[in-house]
Parts: structure tokens; C-alpha cells; sequence
């Protein structure tokens, strides 16, 4: 059973503090502090993210390859065991300035011209994104892009564009 305990909550930015105070220690907003209980999770806390989840011997699954979108830029589809997986998640982190959003670009302008894709830049905008573009003589023509980085309207036009390969950069 799940415990509970006494927040305060700001009805101004949302802040939480685990005792009142006449100033939001978020936003600076005098007597906005309401009171509130917040569940503690229990033991059992991970439960419903894998209902029915048994232990398996890694020797008794049956492991078959997925099938993979190269994406044209050999050292990268190899890096990615062969290209992307449809549904799949790929991370790509690294330093500033290394040239992670050039890569992205480029992959996805080659794969724009057999798949419908989608590249969100929440660091550039539209103009600086196709300045790199030309810069690389890449085919931009089949490529989408916008430039937004508000959760909701990526994720509208992610629902309504639907790709088959999306870049949020």
C-alpha cells in the first residue's frame, strides 16, 4: 500500500515544497503554496509497466534479426547493426559542435528520397537547417522539416505527417 505525505504545491508555476513557505522557492510569488498529498510509490511500484513479465532463460528465446533501413552512410548503418529499426529509438549524444545534426541531416535527406521523414530542429531554425543543407549539396526536396520546440505540436505533426523515419534534433 502506498504511502502518503503532505506537499505544497505552487498554483502559480507549479513548484513543490515539502514545507509551507509565504514565497514559492520557484517562481519568488508570495502565499501561493497550497497544500496537497503526494503518494509515495509503494514496493510494488513497477508492477504495471510489465504485468504478466516471468523470468526466462536468455537461452530458451528465440533471437531473429530485425529488418533494417540503411540509411546510406556506411560507418553509421554500422554502427547501427545494419541501419534503423522500424520503431525504434536511436540516441545519438556526443559533444557540441561534433557534428551530430549534420549527420542526421544527412541521413535522413538520403533516406527522404525512398521514405517519408521528418526532421525537427529545436535548436535552428528553418533557414539555418537549409544553409547546412545547401552547404552539403544534399536533395532536400522530399525532406520535412520543422522547426518547433513545443512537445505538442511536434507530437501533432508527428501523428498527423505519421513518417516512417522522424529526427528530433
Amino acid at each position: 500500500m502506498a504511502k502518503s505525505k503532505t506537499v505544497y504545491s505552487c498554483t502559480e508555476c507549479g513548484a513543490t515544497s515539502p514545507k509551507w513557505q509565504g514565497q514559492c522557492p520557484g517562481c519568488g510569488v508570495w502565499n501561493t503554496l497550497v497544500e496537497s498529498v503526494a503518494e509515495t510509490p509503494g514496493a510494488q511500484r513497477f508492477a504495471s509497466l510489465a504485468p504478466g513479465a516471468r523470468l526466462q532463460k536468455l537461452s530458451d528465446i528465440e533471437a531473429r534479426e530485425a529488418d533494417r533501413i540503411p540509411t546510406g552512410i556506411g560507418e553509421f548503418d554500422r554502427a547501427l547493426g545494419g541501419g534503423l529499426v522500424a520503431g525504434g529509438v536511436v540516441l545519438i549524444g556526443g559533444d557540441p559542435g561534433i557534428g551530430k545534426s549534420t549527420l542526421l541531416l544527412q541521413a535522413l535527406a538520403g533516406l527522404a528520397e525512398a521514405h517519408k521523414v521528418l526532421y525537427v530542429s529545436g535548436e535552428e531554425s528553418g533557414e539555418q537547417v537549409a544553409l547546412r543543407a545547401r552547404r552539403l549539396n544534399l536533395e532536400t526536396q522530399h525532406l520535412s522539416l520543422m522547426a518547433e520546440i513545443n512537445l505538442e505540436r511536434i507530437l501533432g505533426a508527428l501523428q498527423a505527417e505519421k513518417p516512417q523515419v522522424a529526427v528530433i534534433d
